[in-house]
């Protein structure tokens, strides 16, 4: 055995609770007197440690702690695999092997990373058109996640019964999720009272947010004749200048209109920020034929 190999295996027969530093790859030894580790503790280190490291992470980013680790535990049992296509605790695509998630399969921080990234930018866009925070109920976040990982429709249900298990792994020893942020963007909505809206084929609305990036997302209501009908536009990441959306009207509303009747539409656009605060604003437009 050479030097540097002996001085090692010395060095984990004093430390035979912690993971080894391949383990981590390359990783600085955690502390393993830390409840709540803020550094990956190690492919051999236990589901408690591993999910409170997950918890830590998310954590700050106002998100539910047993979230990462409910995913975790569907994916991969919370082990990091090694797979051909999918790797890693949330079963990722080898594909997101690149940009800001480079070398994923070796770096469970960017798996984390991903996860959460991914996490928040669903919430805020089920906010963003008009749903509940997914946060508010943990009998949401089994969809939630479904959301985040894609699985085949029958498989979407899956992971809401891990959270009673991700909740022991957590185990209350991790600091309980914290908003920063619990301001509401500004948003701005303009839509033309009377509005031709064969010219168009649809209703035309004009959204901004001028103090933050957001996204939002529009629900109108139009009435034609004794019908009511409900028409959604998918969240968009509007301008700090003035985005125009333009909602299409379906066959009934647009024979109403060559028939010469005017449709009333109730619009409601709704906004997120990146921390998920909501807000929203209604307006009401005639469209002409």
């Amino acid at each position: 055995m050479t030097r540097p190999f002996a001085i090692a295996a010395a060095l984990l027969g004093v430390l035979a609770s912690a993971p080894s530093a391949s383990a981590q790859g390359g990783a600085p030894a955690p502390d393993v007197s830390d409840p709540c580790p803020a550094v990956y503790p190690g492919d051999d280190a236990s589901q408690e440690r591993i999910a409170r490291w997950m918890a830590r992470g998310a954590g700050p980013r106002g998100l539910p702690l047993e979230l990462p680790v409910m995913a975790g535990l569907a994916e991969s049992g919370l082990r990091n695999l090694r797979g051909s296509s999918y790797a890693g605790f949330f079963g990722m695509h080898t594909s997101l092997n690149d940009g800001d998630y480079r070398g994923f399969p070796s770096k469970p921080t960017l798996q984390l990373d991903w996860f959460l990234d991914t996490a928040a930018l669903v919430r805020q866009r089920r906010v963003a058109e008009g749903g509940t925070d997914p946060a508010a109920d943990p009998a949401d976040y089994g969809l939630w996640i479904a959301d985040v990982e894609r699985p085949a429709p029958e498989n979407r249900s899956g992971y809401q019964q891990h959270l009673a298990r991700a909740a022991k792994l957590v185990g209350g020893r991790c600091p309980t999720p914290v908003r920063s942020d619990v301001t509401p963007p500004a948003l701005r909505v303009r839509v033309a009272r009377r509005q031709p809206a064969l010219a168009s084929d649809g209703l035309v609305v004009h959204v901004r947010c001028p103090g933050e990036p957001c996204m939002a997302g529009i629900v109108a209501t139009v009435t034609a004749g004794s019908r009511e009908l409900t028409l959604r536009a998918p969240a968009i990441d509007p301008a700090s200048t003035w985005s125009t959306v333009l909602i299409r009207l379906p066959r009934v509303a647009r024979r109403q209109l060559r028939r010469g009747q005017s449709l009333t539409a109730n619009v409601t656009v709704y906004a997120a920020d990146s921390a998920a605060n909501g807000v929203s604003a209604g307006r009401s437009a005639v469209l002409r034929p």
